[in-house]
C-alpha cells in the first residue's frame, strides 16, 4: 500500500513538472522571423532572406525574443532552402524579408511557413503585422 502511494505521488509530481515546463517552453516559441542586417530589433529588414546576416525572432505578440546569425549567409549555394529548414526547426510560422528567392519560397511553402515582403525597421514591421492579426 505504501509503495502504491509513493508511485502515485511520484506520478503527480512528475506530471506537474512536465506541465509547468511545457507552459514555459510554449511562451518562448518564435512565431515570426525577420531576415535582418544586424542583431538588434531596430535593424533594417534584409533585402535577401536566405543570405541575411541575422534572423530576428519575435513571438505572436511582437515581442523580441532573440537574434541568431544566419549560418547559411555565406555558403556558395542553396542558402535559401537551408535557411528554411533552420527556421522550421525554430518553430517559425512567418518570415519577413525584402526579397525571397524561388527556391526559398518553395522550401518555406513545403514547411507550411508563410512569408511576406516588407522593408523598414524589423520591430516596426513586426508591430504592424501583429496589429493586423
Amino acid at each position: 500500500m505504501c509503495c502504491k502511494k509513493i508511485r502515485i505521488c511520484f506520478l503527480v509530481v512528475f506530471f506537474g513538472l512536465f506541465m509547468a515546463f511545457s507552459a514555459n517552453a510554449a511562451k518562448d516559441i518564435a512565431s515570426i522571423a525577420v531576415a535582418a542586417n544586424d542583431s538588434e530589433p531596430e535593424a533594417t529588414v534584409s533585402e535577401k532572406a536566405g543570405r541575411a546576416a541575422y534572423f530576428l525572432f519575435f513571438d505572436d505578440s511582437g515581442n523580441f525574443l532573440d537574434a541568431e546569425r544566419n549560418p547559411f549567409a555565406g555558403i556558395p549555394g542553396g542558402a535559401g532552402p537551408k535557411a528554411a529548414v533552420f527556421l522550421s526547426d525554430k518553430g517559425v510560422a512567418l518570415v519577413v524579408a525584402g526579397e525571397f528567392g524561388t527556391k526559398m519560397e518553395r522550401a518555406l511553402s513545403s514547411y507550411k511557413i508563410k512569408y511576406i515582403l516588407q522593408t523598414g525597421a524589423a520591430h516596426e514591421v513586426v508591430q504592424a503585422i501583429t496589429k493586423e492579426k
